[in-house]
């Protein structure tokens, strides 16, 4: 097995596995409420994520080093903050293929915009701007966070991405984690600030890289008409996850790991 790579570039802590050219994995809102290197459980869930996404390239026939790479503390307000910041981050990988998980799309397409260093962008359950459902539960997690009510915020986000016994066992955890834990209220909130603030839209022709959209037809956050749109403005290919949502990555994740490396390959 492939050993797993821990670090930091440019201040943005990592968690990397595979063989290859490097894969850069940005994390979506849920990015500060966790970030790699700071559990060391959460790095053991991290590794296992990026070496299943790293299999499925070596299998694909496109082997890669794939890094889910974190925001620091002191989130900027924008997403074309994040980018700048992670612009700097790319110094340490050099020329690479770029997937956003969710709003870490918002990112990627900013990336690719802004930095011929990435190779290809890859939308993984994100498109170009949020669906109304999905900036409306956005606010409402934002209005949480504002009134101290993080075990909701946690549960939403649990709920999210899991189903069935997962997301009993998960309400537990975050139940736990909430007193624990000093919620990361100013990053969280600048995030979703940002998130709800930001649209593509009008640009989308000026990514020209390869690009890919996966997503799912019950996705929480994005219409499948918003992906549709949104792969139409990159020229981009379209995969489409029928009956799923943002539960995809986890429990439907080998689809979207299939789908990334053969895009990659």
């Amino acid at each position: 097995m492939t050993p797993v790579e821990r670090g930091h570039a440019a201040s943005h802590p990592y968690v990397g596995c595979g063989d290859g050219p490097p894969l850069v994995v940005l994390p979506g809102v849920n990015d500060p409420l966790l970030r790699a290197r700071e559990q060391a459980w959460f790095d053991l869930a991290l590794a296992a994520y990026c070496r299943r996404q790293a299999r499925a390239c070596a299998v694909a026939g496109a082997p890669r080093t794939v890094y889910y790479l974190s925001r620091p503390p002191g989130v900027p307000e924008t997403i074309g903050g994040m980018s700048e910041r992670y612009r700097d981050a790319l110094d340490a990988f050099g020329p690479c293929d770029v997937l956003g998980i969710s709003m870490g799309g918002f990112a990627a397409l900013e990336l690719a915009r802004r930095d011929d260093r990435v190779r290809s962008v890859a939308l993984g359950l994100s498109a170009a701007r949020l669906s109304r459902h999905g900036r409306e539960s956005l606010s409402t997690w934002d209005e949480w966070a504002a009134d101290g009510e993080w075990r909701r915020v946690y549960r939403a986000g649990v709920r999210t991405v899991v189903t069935g016994l997962r997301q009993r066992l998960g309400a537990l955890a975050a139940r736990g984690f909430a007193r624990l834990r000093i919620p990361p209220a100013r990053d969280f909130r600048r995030t979703v600030a940002a998130t709800l603030a930001f649209d593509a839209t009008p640009w989308l022709d000026g990514v020209d890289v390869p690009a890919l959209v996966v997503g799912g037809t019950r996705d929480p956050f994005f219409t499948d008409e918003a992906f549709v749109a949104a792969a139409s403005g990159l020229d981009a290919r379209h995969e489409r996850l029928d009956e799923w949502g943002h539960d995809a990555i986890i429990e439907g994740g080998r689809l979207v790991d299939r789908r990334v490396a053969q895009f990659l390959a």
